[in-house]
């Protein structure tokens, strides 16, 4: 079935977070080497995100911390990103998709002020969905509904098996993408990308891609 849209994750797919995750090492005096193997080594023995960073904070809560450094720091970057941190790849192959007549979404699990975020990128997207707006999380179904109701915005009638969905997670991305119908990328960078590209359930993505440099070519190649 002919890709017609691309829909693509935020974190470590468009936007690069070491950045973020060191000045969440920064603001709590955590050396970025320990900072990055401890939740890496969480993250590989199963545990989560919020896991590592309460065996570096004990008591860790990401609401209340949140809240702290934006009383702190408002107008500072804080766990915010911009454009210095889209990953280099992005503008040369949204612009290879668009060439070839796709439409470009992306939907992610993100704060609402990802969203105005990534408008100000000016990447020439059709449409943008954040899991904070829609009230939906990956990998729940719903979110992925509200992914074909955005793509649909563009491309009227189009069907689940003519999406593409992008990312860099076997749970959250490929799995969940490919259940709801679509297909699917899985982005080998990353906290996660690496680790899942090792996994059993990478054989479920269309593909694992190193970048995005050939995503275009490799649809125009099934297309």
């Amino acid at each position: 079935m002919t890709i017609r849209t691309v829909v693509f994750d935020v974190g470590e797919t468009l936007v690069d977070e070491t950045r973020i995750f060191a000045r969440w090492a920064d603001r709590f005096g955590i050396p970025h080497m320990a900072f990055f193997g401890t939740i890496g080594g969480v993250l590989a023995s199963g545990g989560t995100l919020t896991d590592g960073f309460r065996l570096l904070v004990p008591g860790f809560d990401l609401a209340a911390e949140s809240d702290r450094w934006r009383a702190e720091e408002p107008e500072g970057e804080r766990e915010h990103f911009g454009e210095r941190d889209l990953y280099p790849d992005v503008r040369p192959a949204f612009k290879a998709m668009r060439d070839a007549g796709l439409s470009l979404v992306i939907a992610g699990n993100q704060p609402t002020a990802a969203g105005p975020a990534l408008t100000a990128m000016g990447l020439d997207v059709d449409g943008i969905g954040i899991s904070d707006d829609w009230g939906v999380q990956k990998p729940r179904p719903e979110f992925f509904d509200r992914v074909v109701e955005l793509a649909d915005r563009t491309r009227p009638g189009i069907t689940p098996g003519e999406i593409l969905y992008v990312g860099d997670r076997v749970d959250n991305d490929v799995v969940p993408a490919v259940r709801a119908g679509m297909r699917a990328i899985l982005l080998r960078r990353g906290i996660y990308g690496y680790r899942h590209s090792a996994t059993r359930d990478a054989a479920r993505a269309d593909a694992v891609l190193d970048d995005l440099y050939g995503l275009a070519a490799w649809i125009a190649a099934r297309n």
